[in-house]
């Protein structure tokens, strides 16, 4: 076998017996990388453990694309067909030397060739097959492409001014070669910049597509008004919609295939004066989205102390509060990926599943049988489960079937929709749940917010001005606070902002805060208590990060209700 040593390796780790490499050696007639793939399809190990483990057997670094942030202008240095033909993707420049990611990096005469193409040395890393290929797609689309396809499309062909939008031309419309291209890119190229939200507006006379990127919704590009009905016809076919209905809102649901995995995109439509305007939710990959360690989401050492207490209790209900976007669901499933080993039975209903973790039973919402939240907490309680995660208490029925299952001596772990941690309590009474029933359940609230990170490369020190100075430490005479700004650079787009990172409270339930909740006191008795007993508002964690140079005071005060306890 060409890397037989993979497969020992395998051996020696544990994740195989003798006879299953065996049996994997004929299956793949001696190839090794076909073995990867497969081991990560069964869910052997985890994915970045294979593929270290393959990288190291090469001798080379295992680089995960989608937790990379490739130099776009790096990737330009090499002609796309040639990426696509021997699939490799430069992905950084460090000094003189090019980093390409493929998964044949021991290619040595194709690594020559492409150093010839770029005119530098080039070094290579491991990355699997359908990542790179991946990568190429998106992040060699842009704006000249786009331009380019635009230029394709025949308007007065497709689009007749005098015609009326009839079922039949709408469903030209979207089986168009060249609109199916024009729609793709355009989606290409919002996940390349890393939007989260795709907004397509119609005005009167052009279409404004908007992104939103690390939570800011930022202009982007301007179409013309005449391509909104092909774009919007295409968009809904992919969706499932009804092309032919533009007097009311649709909702639906994108795949998008990109290399070995699926991107999944929330489909919305609503009819405006000018036409319909669309917005995309771009949910993410459901197969193969990481799911990270606690102390990788930002949590203070305080704050982490305190989740990692409240969730080593085995009975009572942890919510994570927050708008929608703000991370609830990666902070709980980092709360699940350490929670779960095999004594632990944990059942989820979720609406929709984001994440797949092995070792975790999962169930997704389906309204069409009535398979709810409440339906399936229900039927959970007779699978005995140790902990179980509802994606969001919504009504009375399941805030009272989650109450009661944490009185019952189970884990329940849910989000909600509150401004703030001690909000989440009285939500709970202000639906229709006991405060007698509350006030044992509940065993701690965590909310979060997400901002915008300082730009390592380019972040430099600068005076806090004098008023915020006041406004939150006080008299301090003549000192100085210093905080970070991001200056702007080619790496952060001349934001001065690369990535985001939560900021958040934690509120662990005293005997004493209980006491109250079960007297039906009112929120700002139940803060004076919390506040005595150590509880930091979300605004202290984000002057911490502030000062440490993680993000700024704008940003914080952003997302964040302004109070005299920060």
């Amino acid at each position: 076998m060409r890397n037989r040593s993979f497969l020992k390796l395998l051996v020696v780790r544990g994740f195989l017996s003798a006879d299953q490499i065996a049996a994997l050696e004929t299956r793949h007639r001696g190839d090794a990388l076909s073995v990867l793939g497969e081991l990560i399809d069964l869910q052997t190990a985890p994915k970045d453990e294979l593929c270290r483990l393959y990288g190291d057997m090469l001798g080379v670094a295992y680089v995960d694309l989608n937790c990379t942030i490739i130099q776009s202008e790096v990737v330009n240095l090499l002609p796309r067909e040639f990426a696509l033909k021997h699939r490799l993707i430069p992905i950084y420049r460090f000094g003189d030397a090019v980093t390409l990611a493929t998964p044949d990096p021991l290619n040595l005469t194709m690594l020559d060739d492409a150093a010839r193409l770029i005119g530098l040395p080039v070094g290579a890393v491991f990355s699997l097959p359908g990542d790179v290929l991946e990568a190429i797609e998106v992040q060699y689309a842009s704006l000249s492409v786009l331009e380019e396809l635009k230029a394709r499309i025949d308007l007065d062909r497709l689009v007749p001014e005098t015609l009326e939008a009839s079922p039949e031309l709408m469903a030209q419309l979207a089986g168009d070669q060249v609109v199916i291209e024009l729609t793709r890119h355009l989606l290409l190229i919002a996940l390349k910049e890393r939007a989260s939200d795709i907004h397509i507006e119609p005005t009167e006379h052009q279409v404004r597509v908007r992104l939103r990127i690390d939570g800011n919704l930022q202009e982007w590009h301007q179409l013309n008004a005449r391509l909104l009905a092909p774009l919007v016809s295409r968009l809904k076919l992919m969706a499932g919609c009804d092309i032919a209905e533009h007097r009311r809102p649709q909702d639906g649901r994108i795949s998008l295939s990109l290399g070995s995995r699926q991107i999944d995109l929330r489909f919305s439509s609503v009819p405006l004066l000018e036409g319909e305007k669309i917005v995309l939710r771009v949910l993410g990959s459901v197969q193969r989205r990481s799911i990270p360690a606690l102390e990788e989401l930002g949590f203070s050492a305080v704050n982490l102390t305190l989740l990692k207490r409240i969730i080593s209790t085995p009975n009572g209900v942890f919510f994570v509060t927050g708008p929608t976007g703000s991370g609830k669901t990666t902070t709980l499933y980092a709360i699940l990926k350490r929670l779960n080993r095999s004594g632990i039975n944990i059942m989820t209903v979720e609406d929709p599943v984001e994440y797949r973790l092995p070792g975790v039973n999962q169930v997704q919402v389906n309204s069409a049988v009535d398979l709810t939240f409440a339906s399936a907490l229900r039927s959970f309680l007779r699978q005995d489960p140790n902990v179980i995660l509802v994606g969001e208490v919504r009504d009375m029925e399941t805030a009272k079937i989650a109450s009661q299952a944490a009185l019952t001596g189970h884990l329940v772990l849910s989000t909600m929709h509150t401004n703030n941690a001690l909000q989440a309590v009285t939500r709970l009474v202000e639906i229709g749940v006991e405060p007698f029933l509350v006030a044992p359940s509940i065993i701690g609230v965590s909310a979060q917010r997400l901002v915008r990170r300082l730009c390592p490369a380019c972040r430099e020190t600068s005076p806090m001005p004098a008023d915020s100075v006041a406004r939150y430490f006080g008299d301090i005479g003549n000192r100085t606070v210093t905080q970070w700004r991001g200056r702007g650079c080619s790496a952060c787009g001349g934001s001065g902002y690369a990535g985001r990172i939560a900021i958040h409270e934690v509120f662990l339930l005293t005997d004493a805060v209980r006491r109250l909740i079960a007297r039906n006191a009112s929120i700002l008795d139940i803060q004076s208590l919390a506040l005595q007993h150590g509880f930091r508002p979300m605004i202290y964690d984000g002057l911490k990060k502030v000062l440490r140079g993680v993000t700024t005071l704008e940003e914080v005060e952003r997302v964040t209700v302004q109070s005299s306890d920060a």
